[in-house]
């Protein structure tokens, strides 16, 4: 299981486009999502499907967990998992604020444990400055995908051809077979895990083709909107994270893009053969004390309890 200590930062992980002295602070308010109930009922000790015991939580005694949007539905399973309450509860309880914020969250100490993403670099670079250290543990895997409307004949392009369109160098479909079109090219804000994830495999520190404003989309189920209605065409291209798209926002006339004739699913993410798999991760500060409750559900995600979570959740585990 890879893991990581980052002394000032995260090496191998952070986002974010802003420099440090532009990052707010991330309050507890910013998050998406109600607070836990501090009457909440104590969970018992349960037993995980896989055999193991599970550590019996109170709502309120939690670790305040932070996270990115695609990781929400697992962030509600460990609550139900932990704790004993319903999913409606826990989908109430689970407080996000997106990759980026979280991270900052973690260094600001109003978070105390995240289910996230791999951050940018702008992110990284603020927590190196913080001199705060991170630990982190893969936990499970997912990947950058392109999609378009399901009108569109193409079924894969390369990362050369992905390349040249989100830099500008490519502009009609026709010039990657494709139709005599032009290519809508739809992005997302620089300290969003998907723009990470595109910069980390395609298109690295080259500038992008700048876009209109109306293509850029600071929400993941915006830009699939956008791309899916795109004036009823093909035109439309985007990218996100294969289980946000295909498990949290499927939508009517969207269709994925292989790599190099590779198309993602949850087998070619699993053993690898699709080329822009990524994993995620569980990070808590390296100075969280042992007995803490962050360390706690640090351990029980570790565990064959753990896995079994991002498994039901319907997510791929993290190769051991």
């Amino acid at each position: 299981m890879r893991r990581w200590i980052a002394p000032a930062l995260v090496t191998g992980l952070l986002l974010a486009a802003c420099t440090p002295t532009s990052v707010p602070s991330v309050s507890a308010s910013a998050r998406t999502s109600a607070t836990p109930s501090a009457t909440a009922p104590a969970g018992p000790v349960t037993m995980a499907p896989s055999g193991t015991l599970t550590p019996g939580f109170r709502l309120a005694d939690l670790p305040r967990i932070d996270g990115s949007t695609a990781n929400i539905p697992l962030i509600s399973l460990v609550i139900q998992r932990l704790t004993g309450v319903s999913k409606a509860e826990a989908d109430n309880a689970v407080a996000t604020s997106g990759t980026s914020a979280a991270y900052q969250a973690l260094v600001d100490g109003t978070a105390d444990l995240l289910v996230v993403y791999e951050a940018d670099e702008g992110t990284k670079a603020v927590i190196k400055e913080s001199r705060i250290a991170l630990e982190a543990h893969a936990i499970g895997r997912d990947a950058l995908v392109f999609f378009t409307n399901s009108s569109n004949p193409l079924t894969s392009l390369t990362t050369k051809q992905y390349r040249d369109i989100y830099t500008g160098k490519v502009t009609r479909w026709s010039q990657v077979g494709g139709a005599e079109a032009r290519i809508v090219a739809y992005q997302r804000p620089e300290d969003s895990g998907s723009q990470a994830l595109l910069r980390k495999y395609v298109v690295g520190k080259a500038k992008l083709a700048k876009a209109p404003s109306e293509q850029v989309s600071g929400d993941m189920g915006e830009i699939i909107d956008k791309v899916s209605s795109y004036a009823n065409t093909g035109n439309a291209l985007g990218y996100s994270v294969y289980y946000y798209l295909a498990n949290m926002y499927a939508v009517e006339g969207i269709k994925m893009l292989g790599v190099g004739g590779v198309q993602p699913s949850k087998d070619t993410l699993a053993d690898g053969s699709y080329p822009y798999t990524n994993d995620f991760f569980v990070v808590i500060r390296a100075d969280a004390p042992a007995d803490s409750p962050a360390r706690k559900v640090l351990a029980w995600l570790l565990s064959d309890a753990g896995r079994q979570v991002v498994v039901d959740a319907g997510y791929v585990p993290a190769p051991r």
